[in-house]
């Protein structure tokens, strides 16, 4: 965690890094935070060695937690830290130690080897002032006073070859007094920096209260919402928030945020599922800061922040990577960018960064530590192998503050994190890849890729057949299966990846050989990523196997992220989680894994003119899977004929692409320019899609793509560019073993399997697809929705209440083209 002060009760929160040399810190290179070293490797190393000490010596233990509270010039200073192992050897003493991996007869730099000498130290120092160790005492507090110890406390270093079984001990000489001089002499510094960033603090609590709306006047809806997140940011509460698209939600919550943010020394994270989402959010905060009091970033992925003309984060490869600290810091990149944009988009800092090479998406990283509001994905707060450092397990959010755009996307989002699988197909390829080398080590890889591929196909052919035999009802083309997993087996593999991966990074170091997406690194850690899965298993998980084509696959499914989620939100100051769908709000609560005393729930009505829409639903037609054949040709016809009653754009959205391929395949000629989305569309085919759209000279387009897609969420259609949307069929996920073992999870812990598993996230698709029609109080148009399960319940009661008529959903049935012709010809 970042040091963090509280000027008002003068306490300093610190960890045992933040005591650390921050120049020799930098100094240990660019791979550290960019190359594959700092992945997991070290860490599984760690943990056998762990795992060998303990079942060797009954005083041995891990990850010990130490909290230690002293007085250092009218501030009370608190330190927390974990050491790696802690032991008592036979004399008595307490030995402190500090675990390493090293390359294979390598040493350790003299400068790395001081800083993890500090560290071990810096934990002996806090033993012998009488820190609180986890077991010792429950809850250490900011009051609490440690008492020094007499007793011996030693510390050292154990060095452990990676891919080999050396271990060696390197005693660390002690010298706590001249250690604790050290440490006042850093906590000097930082209460001097700190005390002049509180003159910039000073300031921007004055900006708040300058801090007006970005627009002349709020929209309908907006005071309510700014009034319920001044709310829960009072009361250090979460709030999910539904109101319709159009309302302006996100600047309706940013304002009131950035405020709150401002005046509490908070940091803001505005945290996205689409880029358009990014600029909407990033445009606001822009509008907010007319003065230039805050600074604000937007974090673009990697690979699009890459100068290289490969993107291998490595210092022997890449330009920008070599002596990165020494030039970021020669060059002063980052405080002139500090100094001269409040606004930090990425274009910027690419172009910055590229002029001085260093590393455009690092200089990012780095600027994300220094401003107030960063808006970026969702990977950058919850997945557990993207996610910026200060979400890391163990760091400090109390003083963060995130906003969640179209949450109810984060559902979804946040099972793939822990739903990790292995491709027998992807460990034949990086067999083939490999042996293209032929040397020993390349022909040693290859068997092994070879090992664990046959064991996937053997696993899953295994399954498969089982299901069979055991039910003569199942279908011989069944490709899914739940079942048990060669969990033994995979881990008897680790070493062997593990050995294997290190000697392949040694011979690419020195034939210099690296090269990007390498088949073999994307496996190991693939393979990684899926024993770790297998680690975090509980009963909201099942394990599957399934084919794919010819590809066999083993899946670990995530039925229920919230554990994972919940963890990041409540260890918030607060969370606003904001979208057009969220009901019901308990199922996006409990799954979220938002606390359920700290988390309010509001839903705001429609504030816009009831009248200058229709909503028409269309019982002509039916989509369930078993009748789609026979109604593509009608649906084709339908949607023909309303498009050609809209005067104007009009689009049309499905299920899937290959629902939309078969409908597109019979559409008949229309008066319209016929327009889709295609499965591999990229930013470019978007933006020429809307241009098209947007363009008053060209004809009018009636464009077919894919519910919950680009063209269903996030996007804008203002004005006259869009005047009708056909949703075909309630959008419902696909009768898959993954939906179908969220059903049996939900039937356990909501008794609403069907209804959770199936009807909600297939009509938050649609009712996300036909807000794309109405977003402002003048924009006018027509809704219709085509299948006669739209009249029927649950269907029927996910529709948004203000669509319902006064005499009943009875009277939204009717033919789409008909209803749009008459409303037209009324709004004429």
């Amino acid at each position: 965690m970042a040091p963090r002060f509280d000027f008002d009760q003068l306490i300093l929160y610190l960890s045992v890094q933040d005591l650390l040399d921050q120049q020799l810190l930098r100094s240990l290179g660019f791979a550290n935070r960019g190359g594959y070293e700092r992945m997991w490797l070290g860490q599984a190393i760690h943990s056998r060695y762990q795992e060998a000490a303990l079942e060797a010596d009954p005083s041995y233990r891990r990850e010990v937690r130490l909290d230690y509270t002293f007085d250092h010039r009218g501030w009370k200073i608190r330190i927390q830290g974990r050491l790696d192992g802690l032991r008592r050897d036979p004399d008595g003493a307490r030995v402190v130690e500090e675990i390493k991996s090293v390359r294979r007869g390598g040493q350790l730099p003299p400068s790395t080897r001081e800083i993890y000498e500090r560290q071990a130290l810096l934990y002996a120092w806090m033993l012998t002032q009488g820190a609180a160790i986890e077991a010792d005492r429950a809850e250490a507090t900011a009051e609490a006073t440690a008492e020094a110890t007499e007793e011996p406390i030693r510390a050292e270093l154990v060095l452990i070859e990676i891919g080999g079984e050396g271990i060696e001990r390197l005693p660390v000489s002690v010298d706590f007094r001249a250690l604790e001089a050290g440490v006042k002499r850093r906590i000097n510094g930082l209460i001097r920096a700190a005390e002049g960033e509180r003159i910039a603090v000073l300031a921007r609590q004055e900006a708040a209260s300058r801090l007006e709306f970005p627009y002349p006047t709020t929209r309908p809806g907006q005071a309510e919402i700014i009034a319920a997140v001044d709310t829960a940011l009072d009361h250090r509460e979460h709030l999910l928030l539904e109101a319709t698209t159009g309302i302006g939600k996100t600047a309706a919550a940013l304002f009131p945020v950035m405020r709150h943010c401002l005046a509490h020394g908070k940091r803001l994270f505005v945290l996205t599922a689409k880029t358009l989402q990014q600029e909407m959010a990033m445009t606001v905060l822009t509008l907010l800061n007319d003065g230039g009091t805050f600074r604000s970033l937007r974090l673009r992925a990697k690979a699009k922040m890459c100068a290289n003309d490969q993107v291998i984060c490595h210092e022997e490869y890449c330009p920008y990577a070599k002596d990165y600290y020494l030039k970021l810091h020669t060059t002063g990149v980052t405080g002139r960018l500090i100094d001269e944009y409040p606004s930090l988009l990425p274009d910027l800092i690419y172009d910055a960064a590229k002029r001085e090479e260093v590393c455009p998406f690092e200089v990012s990283l780095e600027l994300s530590d220094r401003v107030q509001a960063t808006v970026c994905d969702y990977n950058y707060g919850f997945d557990p192998y993207v996610a910026l450092g200060g979400f890391a397990a163990d760091a400090d959010l109390s003083n963060t503050i995130l906003v969640i755009d179209e949450v109810h996307n984060l559902v979804g989002r946040g099972r793939g994190y822990y739903s990790p699988e292995l491709s027998a197909s992807a460990a034949r390829q990086a067999a083939e890849s490999i042996g293209r080398g032929g040397e020993r080590l390349h022909l040693r890889l290859g068997k092994l890729c070879l090992g664990l591929a046959n064991l996937i196909e053997e696993s899953v052919d295994d399954a498969l057949a089982a299901l069979l035999d055991l039910d003569d009802r199942a279908s011989s083309y069944e490709r899914s299966a739940e079942a048990e997993l060669p969990e033994e087996t995979l881990w008897q593999l680790r070493p062997a990846f593990d050995s294997a991966f290190i000697d392949y990074l040694e011979y690419q170091r020195e034939t210099k050989s690296f090269r990007p997406d390498d088949p073999f690194v994307t496996l190991y850690f693939d393979f990684l990523r899926f024993i770790n899965g297998l680690l975090h298993s509980d009963e909201a998980f099942s394990h599957c196997v399934e084919m794919v084509g010819e590809d066999r696959r083993l899946k670990v499914l995530c039925r229920d992220p919230s554990r994972f989620l919940g963890a990041v939100i409540n260890r918030c100051h607060s969370v606003i989680g904001l979208s057009a769908t969220l009901s019901p709000p308990e199922f996006y609560r409990d799954l979220l894994g938002f606390e359920q005393g700290r988390t309010a729930s509001i839903s705001l009505p429609n504030p816009f003119p009831a009248a200058n829409r229709r909503v028409v639903i269309d019982p002509g037609v039916a989509t369930t899977y078993r009748e789609r054949p026979s109604n593509y040709g009608p649906i084709a016809q339908k949607l023909a004929e309303f498009s050609d009653a809209v005067p104007g754009n009009c689009l049309a959205l499905f299920p899937s692409y290959a629902f939309l391929a078969e409908v597109a395949a019979q559409m008949p000629t229309t008066k319209k320019r016929v327009l889709l989305q295609h499965r591999a569309s990229g930013d470019r085919e978007r933006e020429e899609i809307l241009n098209h759209l947007r363009s008053a000279l060209l004809d009018d387009v009636f464009l077919l793509a894919v519910a919950g897609g680009v063209f269903a969420e996030g996007v804008d259609y203002p004005g006259d560019m869009l005047r009708g949307v056909a949703v075909v069929g309630p959008c419902l996920p696909g009768l898959t073993l993954e939906q179908r073992l969220l059903k049996e999870y939900y039937d356990e812990r909501f008794e609403r399997g069907f209804e959770y598993a199936f009807v909600v996230p297939g009509m938050t698709r649609v009712v996300q697809a036909a807000g794309r029609l109405i977003r402002s109080p003048e924009d006018t148009g027509v809704i219709a929705l085509l299948d006669k399960r739209f009249l029927r319940r649950p269907y029927l009661s996910h529709l948004p209440a203000d669509w319902i008529p006064e005499g009943g959903a009875k009277k939204l049935s009717g033919i789409a083209a008909e209803i749009a012709k008459e409303f037209f010809a009324e709004d004429s």
